[in-house]
């Protein structure tokens, strides 16, 4: 511990009983421990990547992706789909004609990588719905990883591809429609079973015959059903990942940063479903700080009491230690103290007036090499925030733009649970500026 001391008092004694060689020697002790020190700092730059899961998970919530698809497919005007002339036991049903409507789009659970989708048409006469036609499909959307971009789009011809079902559930409902058409007079000459034999009939004809009609008139002037894309933050990314869930699109990030994987690949229970969420492991949290520090984002210098400053002796970096005291904060001074801090402390963050809010109350010097006298509230208190700033940021440069709005992420609560920062999400539409007139 004491090894890199090499104080004033001692410098002077030393002056005062040594020869010139001796002297020499003392003083190369203490360009030694400076020596020593940036050799210490070299090392802890060099780390290297050895992530085998990914360190943040972005999930963001179906429902609500789905009710907005629903509404923006409300637009779109019905069709009038004329019925076969049909008839049983010589008394012929009066169908005419029925109205089709694109009813919701509504995004699925499917396969990793793939998103599935369901788009439904109803078929109505006035106010009774007679039944509905189901389209089902999985889809790949397209993972940009060089650009962090996600990109979901299903097309009308997407869903033109796709065989049209008719539900179980819905041919019951279509049943009852003929049996309904039936003249009260004549009902005690005809079977309910017979009138059920006819739904076959008229579901082919709906799903063959009739069904380029529905399908060319409802979707061709559509345009794109669903399209949103997510822009991911400026990181050094190596792989996105996807998956989905009944609630969830989940996109896995695993970054270059030498920084330990997330635990657990699902939303934090404790966010509200509506929400979406980004979790981020300690150790990334940790690393992207050391990351925007190398890049010159964020000030990676800093003076004894621990305020950012370029001409600071004392060199910064972080990292995350599972256990006590997790977030470890290093400094380095080469060239004036020669000296190495090490603090430790337990974060506790919350999200108030708008911004998150870090607070540590054991913080404490776990180690120190040199005589620097620092304390460690101190610094906490400014780059121990400016850690939890850094993985703030990250969240608000999460991008998207949701059919045709752009909308841009912000905190609205922060938890730290077994070494996973869980920052739930509200999207805020960005307006582009008014133009000033002149």
């Amino acid at each position: 511990m004491r090894a890199l001391d090499c104080p004033a008092r001692l410098r002077t004694l030393a002056a005062a009983l040594l020869v010139a060689a001796p002297l020499a020697v003392a003083s190369s002790g203490c360009a030694s421990a400076c020596k020593r020190v940036a050799a210490d700092r070299q090392a802890f730059l060099q780390r290297e990547a050895s992530a085998s899961a990914p360190q943040l998970l972005l999930a963001l919530p179906l429902a609500p992706l789905s009710q907005e698809l629903t509404r923006r497919l409300s637009r779109v005007k019905p069709v009038r789909v004329p019925l076969p002339e049909l008839g049983i036991g010589g008394v012929d049903l009066p169908l005419g004609s029925l109205s089709a409507r694109l009813h919701s789009i509504i995004l699925l659970p499917a396969a990793p990588e793939h998103l599935a989708f369901r788009a439904r048409v109803n078929l109505s006469a006035g106010n009774q719905t007679v039944t509905t036609i189901d389209l089902e499909a999985e889809f790949r959307p397209r993972l940009d990883v060089a650009n962090g971009v996600v990109d979901v789009a299903v097309t009308p011809a997407d869903i033109a591809r796709v065989r049209p079902t008719i539900p179980a559930s819905e041919r019951k409902r279509l049943g009852d429609f003929l049996y309904g058409q039936v003249p009260a007079m004549a009902r005690r000459f005809v079977n309910r079973q017979a009138v059920d034999g006819l739904v076959e009939r008229l579901a082919d004809d709906l799903l063959g015959g009739s069904w380029p009609l529905i399908r060319d008139n409802l979707l061709g002037d559509v345009g794109t059903l669903t399209e949103f894309s997510i822009d991911l933050p400026e990181l050094p990314l190596a792989a996105i990942g996807l998956r989905s869930t009944d609630a969830d699109l989940l996109l896995a990030i695993t970054s270059d940063l030498p920084a330990a994987g997330l635990t657990s690949l699902a939303r934090d229970p404790n966010t509200p479903a509506t929400l979406p969420q980004l979790r981020i492991s300690g150790s990334a949290v940790a690393e992207l700080v050391n990351w925007q520090m190398a890049e010159g984002a964020i000030p990676g210098r800093y003076t004894r009491e621990g305020v950012a400053s370029p001409r600071g002796t004392f060199e910064a970096g972080a990292t995350w230690e599972p256990g006590q005291r997790p977030l470890k904060l290093h400094v380095w001074d080469s060239t004036k103290e020669c000296a190495y801090v090490q603090f430790g402390g337990t974060p506790r963050v919350s999200v108030g007036g708008g911004e998150l809010a870090v607070a540590v109350n054991d913080a404490t010097i776990e180690e120190s090499k040199g005589s620097a006298k620092v304390r460690a509230a101190l610094w906490f208190r400014r780059l121990g925030h400016q850690t939890f700033a850094v993985s703030e940021s990250t969240a608000a440069n999460v991008r998207f733009e949701l059919f045709g709005a752009q909308m841009r992420a912000t905190a609205t609560s922060a938890s730290l649970t077994n070494d996973i920062l869980t920052l739930g999400l509200t999207l805020i539409e960005e307006r582009p500026a008014a133009r000033q007139s002149r």
